[in-house]
């Protein structure tokens, strides 16, 4: 989506897609989604059981609520710049999101702006401090509408 901003002259994208880039630089691929693969059954024909194997994705219950609004709204994205792009190799599975919690331990070393605020208030004063939470300051963008244009 960067290169799709900035061939537009979109200023203003090429900045959000910059941070969205900053943001996963400084916490890695844990803050996404943890995933589960399953089978998805269909059985609409009769008589036949067809089987799909799709991926369902877990809710990260430490993680701030902002976060996963922006992942699912990357994940939006990331359909819109499929159109844009010719798709090469294999399909991607479909991804289900049921609510399930993940068993994902809470990432260590990331800024308080991270964490699901609920999730921190219910934790011990040693459980908070084995998180080691970076004191710097994250700002968390506003990207809430961005596709309405």
């Amino acid at each position: 989506m960067l290169e799709v901003c900035r061939a537009a002259g979109d200023e203003e994208g090429v900045s959000f897609w910059q941070w969205v880039l900053h943001l996963l630089d400084c916490a890695g691929h844990e803050l996404m989604s943890d995933e589960e693969d399953i089978t998805m059954v269909d059985k609409s024909i009769p008589g036949r059981v067809m089987t799909t194997p799709a991926k369902e994705v877990l809710v990260l219950k430490w993680r701030h609520t902002y976060l996963t609004k922006l992942f699912t709204f990357i994940d939006v994205t990331t359909g819109v710049e499929d159109m844009v792009f010719q798709r090469a190799g294999h399909s991607s599975l479909q991804r289900l999101c049921g609510g399930k919690e993940s068993n994902w331990l809470p990432l260590t070393g990331c800024p308080k702006s991270f964490f699901n605020l609920l999730y921190l208030a219910k934790l011990t004063i040693p459980q908070k401090s084995a998180l080691r939470m970076d004191e710097s300051e994250f700002i968390l963008r506003n990207f809430e509408g961005y596709l309405d244009g």
